[in-house]
């Protein structure tokens, strides 16, 4: 069976062109996921596009956002190689990756301080980040069936499932061989 590559980082303008290309007549409807993630927060306008295709999701190393991409396939295989690695949204402040447990942390520290305006924003960065974080657990309990408490327990530890474990919770319908596929743009 042939397959699309997708192997860059999560985007909308990345997402965007994966799905023109799903669009062309002789695009294979099999997608080759194997990123390091990035945004997700454009998925809840491009998913219902992707979702409604109808395709096939072929996992190599899924990281972060890119397991909302994968989780958009109807049909969800992986190759025996294959890993998925989850961990908390994240904000970027001042060029530093921040959790929502680490701007708590922070928000306390203002607490203390009289610096009300500095808090306000602390407050927004955490609504947002337990929006998306929230949003987030939702997509991923609804297309698999995993507890939210053991989805966030894998978010917390930074946990990487292979095949194998993502077949047991239900990320993945069946682990395929890999001689059983091709790239769209090599020759059989």
């Amino acid at each position: 069976m042939k397959y699309l590559c997708f192997e860059e980082k999560i985007s909308e303008e990345t997402v965007d062109g994966l799905l023109l290309s799903l669009q062309r007549p002789d695009a294979p409807q099999c997608v080759y996921v194997s990123s390091p993630g990035g945004r997700f927060d454009f998925f809840s306008s491009r998913a219902p596009s992707i979702e409604r295709r109808g395709i096939i999701t072929l996992a190599g190393d899924v990281y972060s956002a890119a397991i909302i991409l994968f989780l958009l396939g109807r049909s969800r295989r992986a190759f025996p190689s294959a890993t998925f690695f989850f961990h908390e949204v994240r904000t970027l402040i001042n060029g530093h990756a921040v959790t929502i447990c680490d701007v708590e942390m922070v928000r306390r520290y203002f607490e203390d301080e009289v610096m009300a305006e500095k808090r306000e924003v602390i407050e927004e960065w955490l609504r947002r980040m337990r929006a998306a974080q929230g949003w987030f657990l939702s997509f991923m309990k609804e297309q698999t069936g995993i507890p939210t408490a053991t989805l966030l327990n894998f978010m917390r530890s930074k946990a990487t499932l292979s095949a194998r474990e993502a077949l047991h919770y239900g990320i993945i319908h069946e682990i395929v061989p890999e001689d059983e596929y091709l790239p769209a743009d090599e020759e059989e």
